[in-house]
């Protein structure tokens, strides 16, 4: 008897109605990120109602504007999301750049890792004092 599982995956929508505020928050024209994406000005239009592109274009979108592309994804407000530097910062009050959070991510993954050890431990400890 064969099983049959349904995996769904549930994305995040974009929000592309960022493309218009970062543009006004940077002085661009959406008429420039059309052309530097390499679509029309229409295009661009629709794929901001529409809220619907491929990578590709998202990516060119994202460099024009100086942003990473998980900015139309995550919940990070575009009002804090300024160009400085070596990096994108994060936050007008903190000034944390993208490179600081991945140092930080790196630090939070080894800390979960030695977490689980010692979870494992304390499980095999465990296991040794039932069976007595």
């Amino acid at each position: 008897m064969y099983v049959k599982y349904k995996i769904i995956f549930i994305l995040k929508m974009a929000n592309f109605l960022i493309i218009r505020n970062l543009a006004e928050s940077k002085n661009i024209t959406l008429r420039k990120i059309a052309n530097s994406a390499g679509i029309g000005e229409a295009a661009l239009q629709a794929l901001i109602q529409k809220g619907s592109t491929n990578t590709t274009t998202l990516e060119k979108i994202a460099q024009v504007l100086e942003v990473p592309v998980g900015v139309f994804f995550d919940d990070t407000p575009v009002r804090n999301i300024t160009q400085k530097g070596n990096g994108n910062v994060i936050g007008n009050q903190n000034k944390v750049t993208f490179s600081e959070y991945e140092n930080k991510l790196e630090i939070a993954n080894n800390e979960i890792a030695h977490l689980r050890e010692l979870l494992e431990e304390k499980e095999r400890t465990i296991q040794i004092l039932i069976k007595k």
